[in-house]
């Protein structure tokens, strides 16, 4: 079957293609080198021609006789390699032929008969270029013909040869390592004298290639068979872990997701089919800030993790979730891990015992840590306000005759009269023993005033108290220091030693009063 690409045929193109180019150059140098030849030869022969009759010439030119001299022009211009003649005397044109021109022409001159050193005249004859060309042109070609008939066969031979050596062998082995299995353990048949060959060499090289061949094949079926094995033990256990986990791409299409996973989302109301963070975000309290986090997270290829409180749709509870997001890089795809955990019981554990530590265990209010996290971020924030440090009139007398209960009693009916009095957004705290703080935002000077006059009255409220010899109320005053942030000190510290100075010095004057820090 003929095949325009193959080796032989390529290999036989190349060859015709050389030979016609050296034919063309071969004739051309040819035929300049045989023209060359012939025009010498024309040359010396005419004037071999015109020598041997120059005699009958001289004996023309010394008699000046035209007709011997038309003569010795016929029989010159009867040779084929003469075109024109003329026979010329010292001063007079004898004869010449009818193409005769001139230029070009072979010169021979004429002597005296009779005294050999005299010159009497001149042959001019002209080569026929033409038939010396024609000529020349016939011996190249005849050079160049038999140069064809001995390379043609040299070329059929030689094309012959290489496909019955080279393209034929190459075809089989082509053949039969098409039917040979990858990684299996077929082989090719090689010839016992296949190493005195380059085909044979080419043999035995590709049954060593197929030998490695094989043993990649095996080493991947092997370790095919471990990843399977190591897929299915990971899927097993990601499956069945009791972490919420989620396998996520970057563009945030859930690839897997385990079962508590499936669980946790499932009774928060959130979808499992639609794309995280976006089903998360739903539900988010701070659907920015979740955002953000995973994109952060996927930019930055770190692990991140943060907290995060959601609305459950199903039962309007609040719910806290850690997200932990790990991003992993598999055959030139980035995926993340999701990691989530239900941390509402411990927030919930945690917000109890941050209250607990912010709160004064008898009266209820903020104690004095708490407070003072409250004034702080007020401070932070460049919030302007004022605070009223109050110290009770008259308390130990209680605690000593009606002891620590009633004592007690009192600085919670204390407490219940500062919280009526103040608003929601007021700070409200027992700073200690007997003292108590109360602070509120933007208050002016005439505002305070009267804030200080109605914590006096609420404080000045007796309690009734049952004690062992009947019913008796207990009451108590207050000495009441008021001091202004930023007015009066830029920092807690300062403030509320300001305050305390007022106080004291309301409590040595007159008590149960109050007066502004003044310096």
């Amino acid at each position: 079957m003929f095949n325009k690409h193959g080796l032989i045929t390529r290999l036989t193109l190349l060859l015709s293609l050389t030979t016609l180019l050296f034919s063309v150059i071969y004739a051309k140098l040819y035929y300049r080198h045989v023209f060359e030849e012939e025009l010498a030869r024309a040359n010396g022969t005419v004037m071999q021609i015109g020598k041997t009759v120059s005699s009958t010439a001289s004996i023309a030119a010394y008699l000046e006789d035209k007709d011997l001299a038309t003569e010795v022009v016929n029989g010159l211009i009867s040779n084929d390699i003469i075109l024109s003649a003329a026979l010329v005397s010292k001063d007079t044109l004898l004869a010449k032929s009818i193409l005769h021109s001139g230029p070009g022409s072979i010169q021979i001159k004429l002597v005296n008969p009779f005294f050999l050193s005299e010159n009497i005249g001149m042959i001019h004859i002209a080569p026929n270029t033409l038939i010396i060309e024609q000529n020349a042109r016939s011996i190249a070609l005849g050079g160049v013909k038999t140069m064809l008939v001995v390379i043609l066969p040299i070329i059929i031979l030689l094309s012959t040869l290489v496909y019955w050596q080279v393209t034929r062998p190459l075809n089989q082995l082509g053949r039969s390592l098409a039917k040979i299995l990858p990684g299996s353990a077929q082989r090719l048949r090689v010839d016992k004298h296949a190493s005195h060959n380059e085909i044979g060499r080419i043999e035995l090289g590709i049954n060593t290639l197929l030998d490695k061949a094989e043993a990649l094949f095996e080493q991947e079926r092997s370790l095919r068979a471990e990843v399977v094995e190591l897929e299915k033990r990971f899927r097993l256990m990601f499956e069945q872990s009791s972490s919420p986990t989620l396998l996520v791409k970057d563009e945030g299409d859930i690839l897997l997701i385990n079962d508590a996973a499936k669980d946790l989302l499932v009774g928060m109301g959130i979808d499992v089919d639609e794309r995280f963070p976006e089903n998360l975000g739903l539900y988010c309290k701070t659907p920015d800030i979740l955002y953000t986090f995973t994109e952060n997270s996927i930019k930055q290829k770190q692990v991140m993790q943060s907290e995060f409180e959601f609305i459950n749709p199903l039962t309007q509870s609040t719910v806290w979730l850690s997200i932990i997001v790990l991003n992993t890089l598999s055959d030139g795809q980035w995926y993340f891990q999701v990691f989530l955990a239900d941390i509402t019981l411990r927030k919930t554990m945690l917000n109890q015992l941050n209250k607990r530590a912010q709160r004064d265990s008898l009266t209820g209010l903020y104690n004095r840590y708490g407070a003072e996290l409250m004034l702080l971020d007020w401070i932070d924030n460049q919030c302007t306000f004022s605070l009223l440090l109050i110290d009770l009139d008259k308390f130990k007398p209680i605690n000593d005759v009606y002891g620590h209960n009633a004592g007690d009693a009192l600085l919670k009916h204390i407490a219940n009269q500062l919280s009526v009095t103040m608003d929601t957004t007021d700070l409200v705290c027992r700073w200690g023993g007997d003292e108590f703080l109360v602070a509120r935002l933007d208050i002016t000077q005439q505002e305070l005033t009267r804030l200080a006059q109605t914590l006096l009255e609420a404080i000045n409220q007796p309690m009734p108290f049952e004690h062992r010899e009947g019913q008796t109320e207990l009451a108590v005053g207050a000495s009441i220091g008021i001091a202004h942030y930023p007015q009066h000190a830029e920092n807690l510290k300062g403030l509320v030693e300001c305050a305390d100075v007022a106080m004291y010095s309301i409590k040595k004057t007159s008590r149960n009063s109050f007066t502004f820090y003044s310096e």
